[in-house]
């Protein structure tokens, strides 16, 4: 992978290149964001990256991909204009956040919850029920009575419309009422980092996905919400699987190891009478309700808690469909990359970004379509099997 200093406007930006099999990726470091094109593109995203005149890259692109001048006119003004709406987009997010909160306007309503986790005890105040409903219920089965010592302070604002985090005096974030899904992440984030004790950066990044192992190594599962990968993940924790998370799935820099996150398992309640039959309990939990979602869910604990961080062998693109027989083949890295980075939080440490893509090359994909739970798991276990 290559690293160069490239100049977009007034702007100075990295840029990596990698290719990925038929493909070449094209990390913006400024924006974080990844572009996944044919190598004669890329060629031509970089020299428009590189802010080579039109002109001279018509040219140049004419004679060494033998391509019409009209076609490489038009490509330069839709790259041009793909770069410029990911920047705009990166700039209108920065410059909409709204300002810092710093303090609760009452004290009376402030819920304060205390969770003891790998030892870790966490004491978290809540300005609002809505801040309470974001974060508390994956990490109830934790909670403890109040203690006079506490290694974390967490304060989560909601004042006018607006969210913000605080971890031991200082602010981690703030956000629109609407972007609430990322107090969730960031909060998440906040206890993945001080249950392992590894900064942000320390981190490759951070899945929207389910982790399964066997104690050894780790699969990951991947999907659209909805797509079943808390169903998954219950069924084959029943089968004796070990579950790092249904959701949240980090990634350490060092080793490139998937690590457990200690949260609880978002059952919805389309999955209850399934889910319920190997656990019975979860029918006694407390349930929820998500009006932004209009989902109704319980919240199912993970027996293991210990501090388990595993090597990934494979990814798997799960889709559960109440009809048909089971597929299961081989995914195109490139396709699987492309369905993989919108839903992932990678670090934009240039160092890590760099290691993921590397790290992303050596896993098999695979894509997995399923509506026997049994088949499931039986698949699922021989793919286990297959990958020691």
């Amino acid at each position: 992978m290559n690293e160069r200093v490239i100049k977009i406007g007034e702007k100075q930006n990295k840029y990596l290149v990698c290719t990925l099999e038929d493909k070449k990726v094209v990390w913006l470091s400024e924006i974080n964001k990844y572009l996944v094109v044919e190598p004669v593109v890329a060629e031509i995203v970089i020299a428009v990256l590189n802010g080579d005149p039109v002109d001279t890259i018509i040219e140049l692109s004419h004679k060494q991909f033998k391509i019409d001048k009209g076609q490489i006119a038009n490509l330069i003004e839709e790259i041009q204009s793909t770069l410029s709406e990911l920047l705009d987009s990166s700039s209108k997010n920065a410059a909409k956040l709204p300002e810092v909160l710093v303090e609760f306007t009452s004290g009376e309503h402030i819920e304060r919850k205390y969770y003891k986790i790998y030892n870790v005890i966490f004491f978290v105040e809540y300005e609002t029920s809505r801040a309470v409903e974001i974060n508390h219920p994956k990490f109830s089965n934790f909670e403890i009575q109040a203690v006079d010592q506490f290694d974390h302070h967490i304060k989560v604002f909601h004042q006018y419309n607006t969210f913000s985090l605080q971890v031991n005096g200082k602010n981690r974030g703030t956000w629109n009422d609407q972007d609430d899904h990322f107090l969730g992440g960031k909060f998440s984030m906040e206890i993945l980092q001080q249950l392992y004790r590894k900064e942000e950066n320390e981190w490759l990044g951070v899945f929207h996905a389910a982790g399964i192992s066997d104690g050894e190594k780790c699969i990951l599962f991947l999907g659209d919400s909805g797509n079943g990968k808390s169903t998954l993940s219950a069924l084959l924790m029943a089968a004796g699987f070990d579950v790092l998370s249904d959701d949240f799935l980090p990634v350490e820099a060092s080793a490139n190891l998937v690590c457990r996150f200690p949260a609880a398992i978002s059952v919805k309640k389309t999955a209850y009478e399934i889910i319920s039959e190997q656990f019975p309990q979860l029918l006694q939990f407390k349930e929820y309700n998500n009006p932004v979602l209009n989902k109704t869910f319980r919240y199912l604990p993970v027996p293991h808690i210990d501090m388990l961080c595993v090597p990934c062998r494979a990814l798997v693109f799960v889709k559960y469909s109440r009809e048909g027989d089971l597929k299961f083949e081989e995914m195109p890295q490139a396709e699987a990359f492309q369905h993989l980075v919108p839903d992932t939080w990678i670090s934009p440490k240039t160092e890590n970004s760099q290691k993921f893509v590397e790290w992303f090359k050596r896993l098999p994909c695979y894509r997995l379509t399923y509506s026997n739970n049994k088949t499931m798991v039986e698949t699922v276990t021989k793919l286990f099997d297959d990958l020691s």
